[in-house]
This record gives C-alpha cells, structure tokens and sequence, in this order.
C-alpha cells in the first residue's frame, strides 16, 4: 500500500532560504507545482505566459505541514519586520569599504 503524500502549497512572495529550512528542520520534500497545458509552447518549449510555478511542500504527515506552515508564516514576519535594518547595515557595510 502507498502511503499518503500531503502537500502545502507556499505563496510565491516566502523567501527560498526560509521554505528549505522549513523542509530541513521538520523533514519534508521541496517541489514544484506541474505547469497547466498551455503554459508551454510545445515546438520551442519556451513559456506562451507568464508562468512562475510555486513552490509545493510534501509530506506524510498533516501535523508536520501545518507546523512547517506555522514556522514559515512566523519566519517571513520576522524577515519583512526586520528588512529595513538589514538594507541599511548592508549600506554601512559597502560605504566602509569604499571609504577605505
């Protein structure tokens, strides 16, 4: 018998980093979600739109999703909160080495 895969789908907007930690720390494959049909030109394989595939978590268990969920939503906070902070010490750190 095949056992049970859960998926949780990850809003395109979650930074790359924070989702593999996710998937690292509570054991869970990383994937992409399949393109619709007519997202590809068949003859040249190149995308006919804008098509961006999201980002699928898999897992065998719904409790392990809905934490891994929970620590993403809980870490994109902290980055969006702290952003600014890091931009303008990422600034200071180029204008020292400049100003050397």
């Amino acid at each position: 018998m095949e056992e049970i895969k859960y998926e949780l789908r990850i809003p395109r907007a979650i930074t790359t980093g924070i989702i593999f930690e996710a998937a690292e720390i509570f054991g869970l494959e990383v994937d992409q979600e399949k393109p619709p049909e007519d997202a590809f030109d068949p003859r040249t394989d190149l995308p006919t739109k804008d098509y961006v595939p999201s980002i699928v978590l898999r897992g065998s268990s719904k409790e392990k999703l809905l934490a891994a969920k929970e620590y993403i939503h809980k870490k994109h906070e902290e980055w969006i909160t702290n952003l600014e902070e890091r931009r303008k010490g990422r600034m200071e750190q180029i204008q020292s080495k400049f100003r050397k």
